[in-house]
């Protein structure tokens, strides 16, 4: 998680929003002094593009969600149930830990959705919120990550961000400890009574244990001698890309937030327009276009990633009609390993790998989203819980 300024141009590097339910994370900025600095944004929600037309959707579940046009009546009794069942399931999963949902581990969000409440939901609730902000295919992705992470969210209205960005809260923890960064790790090697971390410039670091807290996709090439069960782990992980086109845009624009149906003709699963704020660091006013998936994997077979601009731009001007004479400046943001998949099958893997190391038979420990919950507050739990491994808790 991070702030980013380029051309003039205001954005996150990670996350953007941080949900009330991760008790580790709010903990963590309780300890570093940052609470005062929550933005409550409340009962969020977006119109969503359809073939039909467009219609508000809900960011946070609640009973306006029964107002969604297009459903069948059954449907929208099946939502209620689905809600009430949720809602008694609040104490039985974690939404920090996917893997406290493994009953679902088997099945797709999208047969899970079907099964559960009817197509309609799926393709004009579920699917544009997933896919507009999480670039998460319903079909491909397990239904942990909405098993374990919904009970906590229905009845709930409230989310927040960090005044003066997100980046503020890892400022915040590198003020209590020195912080090296810009260093390239080439190598690291266990031994029985320490661990050897190897430079890219050729000092060698000798230390009791090592946490590895990059995304698990960069893991493998750094390990010397990796056991079966970090080979077999690292080999199951998969991460969804994100491409995002940013414009900087002279005058005014209406706030707003639009998502698409997966039917819809549009290669931008979120269009955003954000009114210039100078005291928030944003000095102009700002579109913000991130890419559907389908368009995200087009971008990687004909290698344009440096050119997401070139996908979208019509689109803007068809929604700003004088945008080329506005247009300041660009910024296009590819993140090849935006977030993990949680696909049919990986809770139980994950599950199995967690045992492993909370055995205590390695020096090298793990953290991250990979080994908790596709969210910053499960990231931020996976490390609490290292910490303590390590600590002797």
């Amino acid at each position: 998680m991070g702030d980013r300024f380029e051309n003039g141009i205001a954005y996150n590097s990670g996350a953007r929003l941080i949900y009330p339910f991760s008790r580790d994370l709010h903990r963590i900025i309780e300890a570093v002094g940052v609470t005062s600095s929550l933005v409550p944004l409340r009962r969020l929600s977006a119109l969503c593009t359809s073939p039909g037309g467009p219609y508000s959707i809900e960011l946070m579940p609640s009973s306006r969600a029964l107002l969604t046009p297009g459903l069948p009546l059954g449907e929208r009794c099946r939502l209620i149930r689905a809600a009430l069942t949720l809602r008694a399931r609040k104490r039985q999963v974690d939404p920090d830990w996917a893997v406290s949902a493994l009953a679902w581990d088997d099945v797709t969000l999208a047969d899970c959705i079907r099964e559960e409440i009817g197509d309609g939901v799926l393709k004009r609730m579920i699917e544009p919120v997933f896919r507009g902000t999480r670039s998460f295919d319903a079909d491909s992705i397990s239904a942990l990550f909405y098993q374990s992470t919904m009970p906590h969210l229905v009845g709930e209205d409230t989310v927040f961000t960090l005044a003066g960005g997100m980046g503020q809260l890892c400022t915040a923890l590198a003020d209590r400890l020195p912080v090296e960064t810009g260093v390239a790790v080439t190598a690291v090697e266990p031994h029985a009574d320490r661990c050897v971390v190897t430079l890219a410039d050729g000092r060698e670091l000798s230390t009791d244990y090592v946490v590895i807290a990059t995304e698990g996709a960069r893991i493998a090439p750094l390990l010397v001698r990796p056991s079966l069960e970090e080979r077999e782990m690292l080999a199951a992980i998969r991460y969804n890309a994100l491409g995002i086109a940013h414009f900087a845009v002279a005058g005014s624009l209406e706030p707003g937030i639009e998502f698409a149906m997966r039917d819809s003709p549009t290669r931008i699963a979120t269009y955003q327009q954000l009114n210039a704020a100078p005291r928030q660091g944003r000095p102009n006013a700002q579109v913000y276009c991130q890419l559907t998936p389908e368009a995200i994997r087009q971008v990687q077979v004909q290698c344009a990633t440096d050119r997401l601009d070139e996908w979208v731009i019509d689109e803007v001007r068809a929604r700003i009609p004088d945008f080329d004479q506005r247009r300041l400046s660009t910024v296009n943001q590819w993140i090849a390993h935006k977030i993990p998949i949680f696909y049919p099958g990986y809770g139980h893997r994950l599950r199995r790998f967690l045992d492993w190391q909370d055995a205590g038979k390695s020096r090298i420990r793990y953290c991250g989203d990979w080994m908790s919950q596709a969210l910053l507050g499960g990231a931020c739990a996976s490390g609490v819980r290292v910490a303590a491994q390590i600590a002797g808790k």
